[in-house]
């Protein structure tokens, strides 16, 4: 392999890796609101999130043992119109 091959090798191997690293999503802070998820249980939306072109609010979801943990959702309803 001469030195053209190898220098073409290594380029084609780092841009394929460039490609394949995922940036990490853009968050916008907003006032938070409490809101309702598709199930009409309460969620406190506290940002908007890009993630894959598309814009996700960003909520604090709690579990049965207290833990709290944000999430990204897609489909969030003013209090009292979700379809459940």
């Amino acid at each position: 392999m001469d030195y053209a091959d190898h220098y073409s090798a290594t380029k084609d191997a780092i841009i394929d890796a460039l490609a394949a690293v995922k940036p990490s999503p853009k968050m916008m802070r907003i006032d938070a609101f409490d809101a309702e998820d598709d199930g009409g249980e309460p969620v406190r939306v506290i940002g908007v999130i890009e993630d894959d072109d598309i814009l996700k609010f960003l909520v604090i979801e709690s579990d049965a043992d207290g833990e709290i943990y944000p999430i990204a959702r897609s489909h969030i309803y003013k209090k009292g119109t979700s379809v459940a």
